[in-house]
């Protein structure tokens, strides 16, 4: 599947919640930051489930 999630021009946004004073969680706000070649070094907040885009390149998995 070809998301923004697995982009490499893009960086997903999380939101905080704080549960109490020592515990907090993160979860997905549903966007991301793209910052992709067709916009010239400037970057735009796009929906995170994006499929139809022309720069889309998967991000390396990194493995050990």
């Amino acid at each position: 599947m070809h998301d923004c999630k697995t982009c490499i021009h893009a960086t997903v946004l999380f939101q905080r919640d704080k549960e109490d004073r020592f515990t907090t969680s993160y979860s997905p706000m549903g966007f991301a930051r793209c910052a992709g070649p067709r916009y010239k070094g400037r970057a735009f907040f796009v929906r995170d489930n994006r499929k139809a885009c022309a720069d889309y390149k998967q991000k390396e998995r990194g493995g050990n």
